[in-house]
């Protein structure tokens, strides 16, 4: 029993920041996934259809999952907070009115179902042990196959809900009892922490005020049955095990289950109480038939206690023989079928008291072995905890340790952001909160340590991928990783890199398999040499192995996906210097500092700011700047701005006397070193670039599309030159141009030194009409504007160039038109950029195809992104905060889609490209805006403001 303490925990208070909903909230725009094409666009669509057709039949008949559902579209359920899970160990939806629901535990598959067993009830009894109020804790209207006697009684009203992943908190208002009451959740996402987070588990805390003048118990009692798994959605019956863990002060209890046919244990626990007996606060107990002795039995007592019908007492007499215990075992099998566990905690509050109880839900399901593959993969915590299938109580322990030094790791990130007035308050709120995508993504991350050596990243971090979308299953899609990947850059930057290892490694690849495209049906190769595979795989097949699982077009010939490759390359070795700074001063922290490239000192930091060289055979110890010598230091290990160091060596200081209250010393980590990185993506940036100089057909220095969908708009035909494709070569020349100079390779420099100057020519040629450039040079579309036309120059500001590659005057009247049309005269700026816009009198959306017409959320996040390195802040905070206002109205958060459409409805629930959002945040740390005028009298904060 918990008493109760002198002061409420230190994060117990929700934060000011985040998503804050009542329980009793409703969504006030009635969102849902209606695609309905326009006649030519269906006329045009009809082959296509056909084939998909076709192809989607064969899929049903073999009863396997086409990797796009377009029959069976999902709508947006509008329900949802913050999931639980760390990265890639699979995860548990979260109602904000309190339910667990949308179940991803079988990788990159989800059962979008709430199982109403699985719950936190509340018990609040007096002195006289008087039950005065039970209930379940959430909100949501009692689904039909809730148990009976189980109540809702809580008033929603009084209840409110706050994210701000990968917390959330739900305040109580049970002041007519006496009691006030707060539930806390953390999952171990953290930034730069890759043990921690790539658990499987969440810790729930439990904070009671007794306001009343009269003592109080208020009991909270977990429960949590088998959740539907198994393709044939029938309940099995479930090994349970009930188990104390006194060595490490936990107690708990374990449901284990087949999840698709892979074990999986369920792990509820909750720390141990000096005088705790094994017979103490559980209860196991069958969903369908014994749920009222769960109720009953809170009510009587205010805890659980074993239901004798279902759990025998223990024998009185002294001995049997081992027949009679052989028979005694096999009846109970037959007799007992439990299928559901229960844990309680008493809070024993005196008047005015405060006190707190914690839980601790595991899921281990440590192994992933796909249909087709003989392979057997280890999800990345199994290097830490073991893989054989008995390491949920260890975590669960583990998790009841250090969620403490969690929450102030994920404070030492999150505030420096909460706190920065550069940035607004629904922009905080919106950088952590489309983060759940990260964890929640379908996302696998195996641990491949025995299998590369100790030069290769993934020997310590693994293999790592994500879904395009929960409705779109491919892993690391990587057109549209291009705008998500700004995410792990800044925050798990080896993740990102680990990705463009894996990426790397496919470019020489090529397969003399062939298949037909959907969209023409013609006969293409799988993978041609000297291209990046749109995705590495679908999770019904063998991802990372069978790669390419798009079937639409021949991604081969995309001319966006081998550009793409090269900018992440050079954005990432940008980031990486950054990470790696290894100074204390501020100023060597800088961007500014940073992208001050000298012949010489391009990549050395440490000399240029010391005047020591370091040992590399990069570096040179030449610097022209007077500095004062500094030596290294260590830092708070997450902190808000991407460019301070990243890990401490010491470890954190021991909470209470107590050993088993000890967190974990924090595993340090570097982050991988960007000149390696650059040295072995630079011959794959080569071989990428050569290929995609064949689309040049004319010889002008500028690349052609092919006139069919052949880029990431993958249903909007792009003909000739065009400022989306023929912007990113220009920008891919650049960047392979400067990788050359910087790692001394003279010929290659000259070579592509004189095909930038012919495509920048080009392009400026071709494609600027004098207030933007045009969509292609098809006379059809010479009024088109297309939002993301500046998709090349936004990756070189995201990089740090300060070489006008393209004219910094066209930019910014491109930039204008852009917000004038896209934004402003559609939806009068309140659903960010669409995709395409016709200027002129009778100005108009351009409904060409269905994609032209729709507003990409992760194109608007990265569109203001550079308006803000274009010192447009005004406009880059309207045109994304008037998207991300509209998506808290249609309650979208936590399932962002892809896209929304004029008529108020949305396509492809939970994809990634809206985690773009945090290239805005890059750019607010590269160009916080400037400061605003004062009154006179007023203080002028200065260090608040340009605090990060």
């Amino acid at each position: 029993m918990e008493t109760a303490g002198d002061t409420v925990p230190e994060f117990d208070k929700p934060s000011s920041i985040g998503l804050k909903l009542k329980l009793s909230h409703e969504h006030p725009l009635q969102s849902k996934q209606i695609i309905k094409p326009k006649p030519h666009q269906i006329i045009e669509m009809m082959p296509l259809s056909a084939r998909y057709l076709k192809y989607y039949i064969g899929k049903k008949i073999n009863k396997k999952r086409p990797i796009m559902d377009f029959v069976h579209l999902i709508s947006a359920q509008r329900m949802y907070g913050c999931p639980i899970g760390g990265i890639g160990g699979g995860t548990i939806g979260r109602g904000f009115k309190g339910e667990f629901c949308r179940f991803q535990l079988s990788p990159g598959l989800y059962e979008y179902v709430m199982v109403p067993e699985c719950q936190f009830i509340v018990n609040i009894q007096n002195e006289k042990k008087e039950t005065l109020f039970q209930s379940v804790l959430s909100t949501y209207e009692k689904p039909k196959r809730a148990p009976p006697s189980w109540e809702w009684n809580l008033n929603a009203e009084d209840c409110e809900y706050t994210a701000l992943y990968p917390r959330a908190w739900t305040t109580y208002d049970l002041s007519k009892y006496g009691i006030k009451l707060i539930c806390r959740q953390i999952s171990p996402v953290i930034p730069h922490n890759y043990k921690d987070s790539s658990l499987p588990c969440a810790v729930f805390v439990f904070s009671a005020q007794n306001i009343s003048n009269e003592h109080r118990n208020v009991s909270i009692t977990f429960t949590w049955t088998e959740v539907l798994g198994g393709s044939n959605k029938k309940k099995s019956t479930a090994k349970l095990d009930l188990e104390r863990y006194a060595e490490d002060h936990t107690s708990g209890v374990t449901l284990e289950q087949r999840i698709d046919e892979t074990p999986c244990t369920f792990t509820l626990a909750k720390k141990k109480h000096e005088n705790e007996t094994i017979h103490e606060d559980y209860c196991l107990w069958n969903a369908n038939k014994t749920s009222s002795y769960v109720w009953e039995c809170l009510k009587k007592h205010g805890r659980l206690e074993p239901d004798p019908s279902l759990t025998p007492p223990p024998p009185k007499v002294p001995e049997k023989t081992e027949k009679e215990e052989k028979e005694k075992k096999e009846k109970q099998k037959k007799s007992y079928k439990c299928d559901s566990v229960g844990l309680s905690s008493v809070i024993s509050l005196d008047p005015g008291g405060t006190g707190s109880t914690e839980f601790s839900l595991v899921w281990d399901m440590p192994i992933i072995k796909y249909k087709k593959d003989k392979k057997i993969h280890k999800r990345y915590y199994t290097k830490y905890f073991g893989s054989d299938g008995i390491a949920g109580a260890s975590i669960a322990a583990y998790a009841l340790r250090n969620y403490k030094n969690w929450e102030k790791q994920i404070a030492e990130w999150q505030d420096p952001i909460l706190t920065n007035n550069n940035i607004p308050d629904w922009l905080k709120s919106a950088l952590m909160n489309e983060l759940y995508y990260i964890a929640d993504g379908g996302t696998i991350w195996f641990d491949v340590h025995e299998e590369y050596p100790e030069s290769d990243p993934r020997h310590d971090f693994g293999l790592f991928g994500y879904l395009e979308g929960h409705e779109y299953r491919m892993y690391n899609t990587y057109d549209v990783h291009f705008y998500a990947s700004f995410a792990l850059a800044q925050l798990w930057p080896n993740l990102q890199v680990v990705l463009q290892y894996m990426f790397r490694d496919t470019v020489a690849l090529e397969s003399e398999k062939c298949r037909l495209s959907l969209y023409d049906g013609k006969s293409v190769k799988l993978k041609t040499k000297n291209s990046i595979p749109h995705d590495l795989g679908d999770p019904e097949d063998i991802p990372f192995a069978h790669i390419n699982a798009y079937n639409i077009h021949d991604v081969s010939e995309w001319r966006d996906l081998n550009l793409k490759f090269i900018l992440q390359v050079i954005r990432d070795y940008r980031v990486l210097r950054g990470h790696t700074a290894p100074f204390s001063n501020e100023r060597y922290h800088s961007m500014a500092y940073i992208d001050d490239v000298r012949d010489g000192t391009e990549d050395d930091l440490y000399s240029r700011s010391t005047g020591q060289a370091e040992k590399s055979p990069l570096n040179t110890p030449e610097s022209t700047e007077e500095s004062t010598p500094v030596t290294r230091v260590n830092k708070p290990y997450c902190v808000g701005d991407i460019l301070d160091l990243l890990y401490r060596s010491t470890e954190p200081e021991a909470e209470g006397e107590d050993s088993g209250d000890k967190p974990e010393a924090i595993e340090t980590s570097n982050v991988w070193d960007c000149k390696t990185y650059l040295a072995d993506m630079y011959p794959s940036c080569v071989a990428l670039l050569r290929r995609s100089a064949m689309w040049d057909k004319d010889g002008d220095g500028l690349i052609e599309n092919g006139g069919f969908p052949d880029q990431t708009y993958d249903a909007w035909v792009m003909q000739g030159p065009s400022a989306y494709c023929g912007g990113l070569w220009v920008a891919s020349v650049s960047v392979v141009r400067a990788m050359a100079h910087i790692l001394g390779f003279e010929e290659d420099e000259r070579e592509f030194a004189k095909l930038l100057d012919q495509a920048r020519h080009s392009f400026e040629e071709k494609l600027w009409n004098g207030s933007y450039y045009k969509f292609d040079t098809r006379p059809a579309n010479a009024k088109v504007v297309m939002a993301d036309q500046l998709a090349g120059h936004w990756y070189l500001r995201a990089s740090g160039w300060t070489e006008p590659v393209f004219p910094e005057v066209n930019v910014k009247k491109a930039l204008r038109v852009i917000y004038e049309n896209n934004v402003l005269r559609f939806k009068e700026g309140r659903m960010g950029a669409v995709n395409g816009y016709v200027t002129g009198e009778r100005g108009h959306v351009d409904t060409t195809a269905v994609q032209s017409e729709e507003v990409w959320t992760g194109v608007t996040y990265g569109l203001a992104a550079l308006m803000i390195y274009e010192d447009m802040h005004e406009e880059a905070f309207i045109t994304a905060g008037g998207l991300n206002k509209t998506l808290l109205q249609m309650g979208l958060l936590f399932e962002t889609p892809e896209a929304l459409l004029e008529n108020g409805h949305h396509r492809s629930i939970a994809y990634m490209r809206p985690l773009s959002i945090w290239a805005m945040y890059q750019a607010i740390v590269a160009r916080p805006p400037p400061p605003a005028p004062l009154a006179n009298g007023q203080v002028n904060n200065t260090k608040e403001k340009t605090k990060l």
